[in-house]
């Protein structure tokens, strides 16, 4: 039996972010259906304990070994960090790894690369955001709006670091850690294709699209119960507050609206790591707004039953849009931005109101106008939902690109 170590900053019970979900579906496939032992390395921040502890749990069948770091790490430390490299190396000789899968590492780092190598484990990684060619990850300038670069030019990102100097430090050290790679995989076409423009090695690169958990057989009963005999829209939204989700622009919207025969149901998904996004002053509209908690994968049918649409005016180019995915496959309408890898399985007039990324509130309130005219919500079934491939498919995949590289 072969044997996978996957490093993620996050897992479970600490499940935040679309990085972790794919982490924590596909791990379990692995061990389950394609033979794999699997050991995920992942991080906690306990106060109790010294730094760079370790503790040992498990999960669904799988190991779990938690680094416990510091919360104060930053610059240097969050991509190149000797104690956390000494650890990640402990644990792979230990589990005598063949290979070494990593998905968000940030804090973690790749400062184990050349070590790994030395014992024989290969490298592959998935690039869940821009980790590896931009300093702030998700490609935000200093003003907080997309940079909208396409190849990365250095005077630009200069104006947002506050430290240049650091910052092609950073930038040369990882382009030779990624030369040392086996497999780079992303989640869609637009995000490797960014990647191949920025220097990452094109033979080795390859998309691995990622899943969904699928609706569950009686989802259509369960939706049918859901909308009940109601006469109005309800909207609903899993990003956080703040500019890069779209929640300011949706909030904008909604209040040049006049009407209030609608409901907005927002996801509070900080709360999956001991937070909250609950605040009735920032989610201020003249409809009603609904909080609703954080949902796990396997009771998601029931937040998607109960929204005729999911709003997703993301004002960056997202690596996926695992959110979006989840809605499609449950025959709920999507109005989103043409954000990057979102937008490829987006159909505008088909399965969603797709706003051009860059454009303004008039665009998104146009679009949620819409929604409120139409009155199919209870009929309506995405002809494209059958393109939304679930966990098992790209679990499978995966394990054929990481038996590809063995042999």
């Amino acid at each position: 039996m072969n044997k996978l170590l996957i490093l993620n900053l996050y897992y479970a019970p600490e499940s935040f972010g679309g990085a972790t979900i794919v982490v924590e579906q596909t791990a379990r496939r692995l061990r389950e259906n394609h033979d794999w032992s699997v050991l995920i390395v992942t991080t906690i921040r306990d106060h109790s304990l010294p730094r760079y502890a370790l503790r040992r749990y498990k999960i669904d069948g799988i190991d779990i070994v938690a680094i416990n770091v510091p919360t104060e790490l930053q610059g240097e430390a969050a991509y190149k960090n000797a104690e956390i490299a000494r650890r990640v190396v402990e644990i792979a000789r230990a589990f005598q790894a063949d290979i070494c899968h990593c998905h968000a590492i940030q804090v973690l780092g790749c400062d184990y690369f050349d070590e790994l190598r030395d014992i024989g484990t290969k490298i592959a990684i998935t690039a869940h955001d821009c980790w590896w060619i931009c300093e702030r990850q998700f490609m935000i300038n200093s003003d907080g709006f997309y940079c909208n670069q396409w190849a990365l030019d250095d005077a630009q990102c200069a104006q947002c670091s506050s430290d240049h100097r650091m910052q092609v430090k950073r930038n040369v050290y990882l382009q030779t850690q990624l030369a040392k790679v086996d497999l780079t995989l992303f989640p869609s076409a637009f995000h490797r294709d960014l990647h191949l423009e920025n220097g990452i090695e094109e033979d080795s690169s390859f998309v691995n699209k990622n899943g969904v958990t699928l609706p569950l057989p009686n989802y259509p009963a369960v939706r049918e119960a859901a909308l009940g005999t109601r006469t109005h829209t309800v909207f609903g939204f899993v990003g956080g507050p703040g500019l890069i989700k779209g929640s300011e622009q949706i909030i904008r919207a909604f209040n040049e609206i006049e009407r209030t025969d609608y409901t907005l149901q927002v996801v509070d998904a900080a709360g999956n790591v001991g937070s909250s996004w609950v605040d009735r002053d920032y989610w201020h509209i003249p409809g009603k707004v609904e909080f609703v908690p954080p949902y796990r994968q396997d009771v998601m049918d029931g937040f998607f039953s109960g929204i005729d649409v999911l709003l997703f005016p993301s004002q960056w180019k997202e690596s996926f849009g695992l959110t979006v995915r989840e809605a499609l496959v449950r025959n709920v309408w999507v109005i989103s931005t043409d954000s990057g890898g979102v937008a490829e399985d987006l159909e505008d007039g088909v399965n969603a109101s797709v706003i051009p990324f860059g454009s303004g509130v008039k665009e998104l309130r146009s679009c949620i106008e819409q929604a409120m005219e139409r009155k199919d919500w209870k009929s309506y079934n995405n002809p494209s939902a059958y393109k939304i491939r679930g966990f098992d498919e790209q679990a499978k995949e995966l394990s054929d690109y990481f038996r590809a590289v063995l042999d």
